[in-house]
């Protein structure tokens, strides 16, 4: 899932653009959405690998359910062609929750804790999904010096929860940047590694992306960001516009 969650950020309506979403980048940040307050992520995906191109669109509705927590939902559609397997539908819903550990009392540095689950929706048939569900835990880190914000995470995915081969799952490390460079304008990306716990599962990939993020007004940011990897079987260019609205 860490390697397709087009990582949703948290804001609050009303606040700084320093805290407002990190959409879409992978590598979260240790904020969550106020408590009452509701925030929705949504984007497009392009990424190519080799001949093979592939489209999506992803929502991804989080909710402040206390002053500590948050939980959200990402679903969407999916497109993909190129070596002869031109296929089309649902992606896999994903439920996530995150809570705030630590935050110190000047908020410049914070750690929140995020657990994901992946239900298997997209068709494993028609090559778009697995078919078997996932489980995530991450523990997210963030520190802000003046207007540049920095952010890190160290995760680990158990895939296929329903059987338990550790020899599938993958750890996750994750370095995220963010300068803000006046009221409307914050250069945002990143650079993550996926490793397989054994030599069973996937192969071990680097990827980077980086772009900017415009805030059009205090409760609406649009974010554009492009990038590419490094590793067997990995993409060689990706590209996500985005928007993020709060109410």
């Amino acid at each position: 899932m860490l390697l397709t969650r087009f990582g949703p950020g948290f804001t609050a309506l009303l606040i700084p653009l320093s805290t407002f979403a990190v959409v879409p980048l992978v590598t979260d940040d240790a904020d969550t959405v106020d408590f009452g307050h509701l925030q929705l992520n949504s984007d497009l995906q392009f990424s190519r690998a080799g001949s093979v191109k592939s489209y999506g669109y992803s929502a991804n509705p989080v909710f402040g359910i206390t002053s500590l927590s948050e939980f959200g939902v990402t679903f969407g559609y999916q497109w993909q062609n190129g070596d002869g397997n031109d296929a089309n539908g649902i992606s896999d819903l994903i439920l996530e929750t995150k809570w705030r550990l630590i935050r110190t009392a000047t908020n410049l540095f914070k750690l929140s804790m995020r657990f994901d689950l992946k239900l298997p929706t997209a068709s494993e048939r028609l090559g778009l999904g697995t078919g078997e569900p996932d489980a995530d835990i991450i523990l997210i880190a963030t520190r802000n010096w003046g207007n540049t914000y920095l952010d890190w995470n160290i995760g680990y995915t158990a895939v296929d929860t329903a059987h338990g081969n550790f020899n599938d799952d993958r750890w996750f490390f994750g370095q995220a940047v963010r300068p803000q460079l006046n009221e409307r304008w914050t250069l945002i990306g990143d650079a993550y590694v996926t490793l397989p716990q054994g030599k069973a599962g996937t192969h071990a990939n680097f990827n980077f992306q980086g772009g900017v993020q415009l805030n059009l007004r205090e409760n609406f940011l649009l974010s554009v960001l492009t990038g590419s990897a490094i590793g067997r079987d990995s993409h060689d260019l990706t590209g996500y516009p985005g928007f993020t609205g709060v109410s």
